[in-house]
């Protein structure tokens, strides 16, 4: 057994030092391949994870600071990642299009201030900026009003100035009322309650203009129309962006909203 060791030994010697093709393949071979495979499938796990455990702030808090959207002069914010390479698809690595969305009990006191619970009910995914009531009625109890919360990135590849706002639609109908609520990174741009809609109802709130460096940037959003004590399902908010150089806002393009990928089970 010595001497076949010893043999393979002077054969992996003489091949190290004369063929540079085995070296290769003995660097890039199984073992180094399944190591880069664990490293890779580690690395997305630990990113899915981040997305489950992840809680969008408080929109609930009344007191929260909000951009100003009457400035002139666009605000600077820092990325809350760095923008990740490009996949094979020209997707970002480790992450997928759409926002990642809970269901959160909401109250409404006699101040007509709602306040919207952290503790999540239940979650779901959805993809592209609009999001409609018919997609988010049915997600939680059936016995308790709830606002669907989004968390996502803004996905920021080219430097330059963005203006972020949200649109709120209705069509006419029976009274209810809406709760539209959009934050970006550590502050609200919108928050606002519409009370007793009944005609119908389209609406662009007023923007807040940001100076952007390549990076991923924290959105989060809270929508919800109920009447009494039931959700209806009419009424939809799209994320609306303007990217630089273009003339007004428009509906979120489908990459610049982008989650963490999922674990696929």
């Amino acid at each position: 057994m010595n001497r076949l060791f010893g043999k393979l030994g002077f054969i992996h010697r003489r091949l190290w030092r004369d063929d540079g093709l085995y070296r290769a393949a003995l660097l890039l071979g199984p073992a180094a391949l399944l190591g880069c495979m664990l490293a890779l499938g580690a690395w997305k796990s630990s990113l899915a994870v981040q997305a489950w455990t992840y809680r969008p702030p408080a929109w609930a808090a009344v007191q929260r600071s909000t951009w100003n959207t009457d400035s002139d002069q666009p605000q600077m914010v820092q990325p809350d990642r760095l923008l990740p390479p490009a996949g094979p698809d020209g997707g970002l690595t480790g992450y997928e299009i759409g926002s990642r969305i809970t269901v959160n009990p909401i109250e409404m006191n006699s101040q007509m201030e709602v306040d919207v619970k952290p503790t999540a009910t239940s979650a779901f995914y959805l993809d592209g900026p609009t999001f409609d009531m018919k997609q988010i009625i049915g997600q939680g109890p059936q016995s308790a009003l709830y606002a669907a919360l989004g968390s996502s990135f803004l996905s920021i590849r080219t430097a330059g100035v963005y203006a972020l706002s949200a649109k709120f639609e209705r069509p006419a109908g029976s009274s209810a009322d809406c709760l539209i609520r959009l934050g970006f990174g550590p502050r609200r741009i919108i928050s606002n309650l519409e009370v007793g809609v009944v005609g119908d109802i389209s609406k662009t709130f007023d923007a807040a203009r940001f100076d952007l460096q390549p990076g991923l940037y924290r959105v989060g959003w809270a929508f919800s129309c109920w009447s009494g004590h039931e959700l209806v399902d009419t009424g939809r908010m799209t994320l609306m962006v303007a990217h630089p150089g273009e003339p007004g806002l428009a509906p979120a393009r489908a990459d610049d909203i982008v989650r963490p990928e999922r674990i696929q089970r």
